[in-house]
């Protein structure tokens, strides 16, 4: 039997209530596998917002985060550091929606944002291009990713204040984009999580609409990510909801609860433990607004008897988006 501490995953993506498409994509991954008789599990969250006035910005955003999703697939196992893994998949996103623009010349222009991060226990790695955005929220919210935008070039020379910078006309104007060069700069970080924190990764749809203060309260006093997600959503809309809203939160430690992992490899003499059991699925999926059931293989090598094997499992996350 293995104990993990108990995080978990909501995410929502809402259309809001003046774009006629939804832009954005929004994913999550799951992969546990149990090597030495010991638990790894390793979760991807992707955020990407279509480039709102682009052609396809929808297309975008989902090609952006299937490249992100199957670069982490291939690479997770390889030994290769985190932080190059997102690096390498926001690459081949920014490749990959050249090549379609090529094929397809009259979605020239398009592109997406993107805040993506790979998390492993309480160890974070983040990866951004754009002003999509990642928070840690506790008793205080701080934004840890650094928007690629006008006015936060304006921020950084001291020429306005952050609060100023909401309120900018040019508050939606961005300097980087995957999809619109063949050279891209993606910029990475890591941290580390505290039992009491959560984190949150956004597209601007909310942090448009909603005050820092407003979305650490909602996340604070929500009972879980889910419940957390909707009431965002809820607010952005009754703001005027003009932008897509989409967003997914790792929760905070729930004190007292532990996830207990049975595995096969439970009661197998020592003389096994260097076998693997390795599982990969897919938590959850969003695409424009619409809801994808993951479906994911378990492979369990080495083809001794009591170990081996083959399955399927399907996961479907339940959303109104």
């Amino acid at each position: 039997m293995r104990k993990m501490m108990n995080r978990t995953i909501g995410m929502k993506s809402d259309i809001g209530k003046t774009r006629e498409v939804d832009e954005d994509s929004i994913r999550v991954e799951e992969s546990r596998s149990i090597i030495k008789s010991k638990m790894r599990m390793v979760r991807l969250l992707v955020v990407a917002d279509g480039m709102g006035g682009h052609q396809n910005g929808d297309k975008a955003s989902e090609i952006a985060s299937k490249a992100i999703k199957d670069v982490w697939s291939q690479e997770l196992d390889n030994g290769i550091a985190k932080h190059l893994i997102l690096e390498h998949g926001i690459q081949k996103a920014n490749q990959d929606i050249l090549d379609y623009t090529t094929k397809h010349p009259e979605a020239s222009g398009m592109g997406t944002t993107s805040v993506c991060a790979i998390v492993e226990g309480n160890d974070v790695v983040l990866a951004n291009v754009g002003d999509s955005r990642a928070y840690k929220i506790s008793d205080e919210i701080h934004q840890v990713t650094k928007d690629h935008s006008y006015v936060q070039e304006k921020v950084d020379s001291g020429e306005i204040t952050k609060d100023q910078a909401r309120e900018d006309p040019r508050n939606n104007e961005i300097t980087k984009a995957v999809g619109l060069s063949s050279s891209l700069e993606v910029d990475t970080m890591k941290l580390t999580l505290d039992s009491d924190e959560s984190l949150l990764l956004c597209c601007d749809g909310v942090n448009d609409h909603l005050s820092d203060d407003e979305i650490q309260k909602i996340v604070r006093d929500s009972p879980d990510p889910d419940t957390a997600c909707q009431k965002i959503v809820d607010m952005a809309n009754e703001k005027g909801g003009f932008d897509n809203i989409s967003l997914i939160i790792l929760s905070a430690e729930e004190s007292g609860k532990q996830v207990e992992f049975k595995s096969k490899l439970d009661g197998v003499p020592d003389f096994f433990s260097e076998f693997e059991e390795k599982r990969s699925g897919t938590n959850g999926t969003m695409v424009n607004g619409k809801d994808i059931t993951g479906q994911g293989n378990v492979e369990l090598e080495n083809g001794v008897n009591v170990i081996s094997g083959e399955a399927k499992v399907t996961i479907q996350r339940n959303s109104d988006g």
